[in-house]
């Protein structure tokens, strides 16, 4: 896979991983320090997502933007990167 790609996917799975903390935390104790420690973190991952698919180079226009999705973004970004490791070198 290429760095690109891997990297996208690592920042998408955390981004996917902060973002259930804190909808678990809201639906059950919703903890402030909770909230307040994982909300800047999963902010900071969207931002790097969002701008790793949109500066990275030879990935499809759809990537970009379900990338750009909030609260979805992760898992769309997850499924995207793993197409686009399975085509074919010559079509990148």
């Amino acid at each position: 896979m290429r760095p690109l790609l891997r990297a996208l996917e690592v920042l998408s799975i955390l981004e996917l991983v902060s973002v259930a903390v804190l909808l678990l935390n809201l639906a059950t104790v919703h903890l402030r320090p909770v909230t307040a420690a994982i909300g800047p973190v999963h902010g900071a991952l969207y931002l790097a997502v969002a701008v790793t698919a949109l500066l990275g180079r030879d990935l499809r226009p759809r990537t970009r933007l379900l990338a750009l999705v909030p609260v979805a973004g992760g898992v769309f970004t997850i499924l995207n990167v793993r197409r686009e490791a399975r085509r074919p070198v010559a079509a990148r």
